[in-house]
């Protein structure tokens, strides 16, 4: 047996039991084996310490996944995962255009979905702002990407000193941030220039920040996709004008006949070949994600990478850790987990409603940090850049105020596990 991997420990009082991940590899498949163990005691003379203990094999990191749930519902969350305990999340898209919502009370990437509401203030809003002929995909026209950066979107989650972050690759409006090639609905199609923004952010993290992990996420359901039909949710297209109540174009769609195997899973395949390190799905619904996920768990196997993905890829898909979204945790959750939310009150979003005074402090974000970790949780905090692709200054300043806390007490956050006895 060798070792690939020791493993550490950074406290433990007298009298209690931790357990120590170490990384081994062995030379044969019999259990059993005597191995010696050693340890030592940093700061102490002569604190060499030896013993004999047998190497029992639990588990093999070679199998191979099969399209089916019984399969890739055997996938589990990475320890890398686990011991990252801080990421950031990215919102930006075509919603961030009109970039609006009642503060504290919707979220502005729903736009598209509450102006169609004749009861929601997105509906009288939008008539008042743009007038009734205006059509959410008339909003390409006014998306003007000059100012993204992923430099400097990646330079600000540095100095954040989050492990991780996770951006998102097509939200519920159907147009894809990526080079997708079944629907020209995509960036790639409808910008000019053609954009695969999702690829230059994932290039730039490989290149000048490869101790970042990489995270994608994906909108299984589309909101008024003409194809797309699910009553488990209610969503279904094609859209509609909200004031005449007359069809109009779902822009860049092509005529499928079966949503999930001709749309959604080819679209995670082409997201699998970016090499995410997460692949962060929302919604669930209609679904046939144990293909794409075998694909996507043998990919990294193959290549010697552990990869994840979360609970809402749909009923009976691989769950790797269960989400918060937007809530105090009360109760702490049975398995690993990972909180999640915004700056903004309540968006995900960039609202341009919101006043900088109204965003989450930098020590009210930083309790939610200390809240989720302190539970045995992630804490993936979000930013909503402008349509152009800044960052609100609002954001950037609590991402740098965060991470100036954690350069003095991220020994103690980051590769933690949590008090058993507080917890």
């Amino acid at each position: 047996v060798s070792t690939i991997e020791a493993g550490h420990i950074k406290a433990i009082a007298p009298g209690h039991t931790r357990s120590v991940r170490v990384i081994v590899q062995a030379n044969s498949t019999s259990s059993n084996t005597l191995v010696s163990v050693q340890w030592t005691l940093a700061g102490t003379s002569n604190s060499m310490r030896t013993i004999e203990a047998p190497l029992v094999l639990l588990q093999t990191s070679t199998t191979q996944f099969t399209s089916t749930p019984a399969s890739v519902q055997q996938h589990r969350s990475p320890n890398w995962l686990k011991q990252s305990k801080f990421g950031i999340f990215i919102h930006w898209g075509l919603y961030s255009v009109p970039a609006w919502a009642p503060v504290g009370q919707s979220y502005a990437e729903w736009y598209w979905w509450r102006m169609n509401h004749k009861d929601d203030a997105a509906f009288a809003y939008h008539r008042q702002h743009y007038g009734e002929q205006f059509e959410y995909d008339d909003f390409l026209a006014q998306w003007k990407p000059t100012a993204f950066d992923p430099q400097g979107w990646l330079r600000l989650i540095d100095q954040s000193r989050a492990k991780y972050f996770v951006f998102t690759t097509k939200h519920h409006d159907g147009i894809a941030l990526f080079d997708t090639h079944v629907t020209d609905r995509s960036t790639m199609h409808l910008l000019q220039p053609n954009r695969d923004f999702v690829k230059e952010l994932m290039d730039v993290a490989e290149t000048e920040y490869p101790h970042l992990k990489r995270g994608l996420y994906f909108s299984l359901p589309e909101w008024y996709h003409p194809q797309y039909k699910d009553d488990s949710l209610g969503w279904q297209g094609p859209p509609l004008n909200p004031y005449t109540e007359q069809r109009v174009p779902y822009t860049g769609s092509r005529t499928i006949h079966d949503f999930v195997n001709e749309l959604q899973v080819p679209q995670f395949q082409e997201l699998v070949q970016y090499k995410p390190d997460i692949l962060w799905c929302d919604i669930g619904g209609i679904h046939n994600s144990s293909v794409w996920q075998s694909n996507y768990f043998n990919q990294a196997l193959a290549s010697g990478r552990q990869v994840a993905v979360n609970d809402r890829c749909g009923d009976t898909s691989a769950s790797d850790f269960t989400t918060i979204e937007y809530k105090a945790v009360t109760d702490t959750p049975t398995r690993f987990w990972e909180a999640t939310r915004g700056m903004d009150p309540y968006s995900f979003g960039y609202n341009r409603e919101t006043s900088p005074e109204a965003y989450a402090s930098a020590l009210d974000l930083i309790k939610d940090l200390v809240d989720a970790v302190s539970r045995g949780g992630n804490f993936l905090l979000n930013i909503g850049p402008k349509a152009s692709g800044e960052v609100p200054q609002p954001m950037v300043d609590r991402l740098t105020s965060i991470g100036s806390w954690l350069d003095v007490v991220g020994q103690g956050v980051f590769d933690s596990v949590p008090y058993w006895i507080a917890s």
